[in-house]
């Protein structure tokens, strides 16, 4: 007789259960029509594929980044100090997600609120870690942390002053950005590989 894995119910199938049903229940409080909720937004929307391409695109390398750095994490043949990098690595970019995915900085939050976070986490993780990051080659991380750096810079202060520009100017805005994510997923998935190459040494 085969025995149902109880694991995989615990771990998998009862958490998004309860996530599907609550996120179905909330959207019914508040009169949000169900099949909109459980389809793409696209094909709800009908636009073309190109529409939001750039920005799905980050999201889906916030998540890689994330997804990476929190299994490499837990490698028993990582040191400690590898293992502590790589979970706020996989934390951060876990957050940067979630905020990209939900447009948390620009309707609900507010962008100097995360911004600021951002700012501080990344200042820590520089301070905190920087002999190992040294070691794994720190300036893939400056460079991606440029580029984020100048995308908030065109977002809160080049936009207010050329506005009649918006249009060029956020697409650079957003160029600097998606340059930022793909330095960010390649610092990280560098680390990964140091933590697991050199292990506990």
């Amino acid at each position: 007789m085969i025995k149902f894995p109880r694991k995989l119910f615990y771990y998998s199938i009862l958490p998004s259960a309860i996530l599907y049903l609550a996120i179905l229940y909330i959207s019914n409080f508040y009169n949000i029509e169900l099949s909109l909720v459980v389809r793409d937004l696209a094909q709800t929307c009908g636009y073309p594929i190109g529409v939001g391409m750039i920005s799905n695109i980050g999201i889906l390398l916030w998540g890689a980044t994330a997804s990476i750095c929190l299994f490499t994490t837990f490698a028993e043949s990582i040191n400690i100090e590898s293992s502590k990098l790589l979970l706020l690595g996989g934390i951060f970019s876990g957050m940067l997600c979630v905020d990209d995915f939900f447009l948390l900085h620009d309707r609900y939050i507010g962008p100097d609120f995360l911004n600021l976070t951002y700012l501080a986490i990344s200042i820590l993780l520089l301070l905190r870690f920087r002999k190992i990051l040294k070691k794994i080659g720190l300036f893939n991380l400056l460079i991606s942390i440029l580029f984020l750096g100048l995308s908030i810079f065109f977002d809160g202060v080049i936009q207010q002053i050329f506005n009649q520009s918006y249009e060029l100017t956020q697409l650079i805005e957003e160029g600097f950005k998606f340059l930022g994510i793909t330095c960010w997923l390649n610092f990280w998935c560098k680390a990964s590989f140091y933590a697991l190459k050199f292990g506990k040494s």
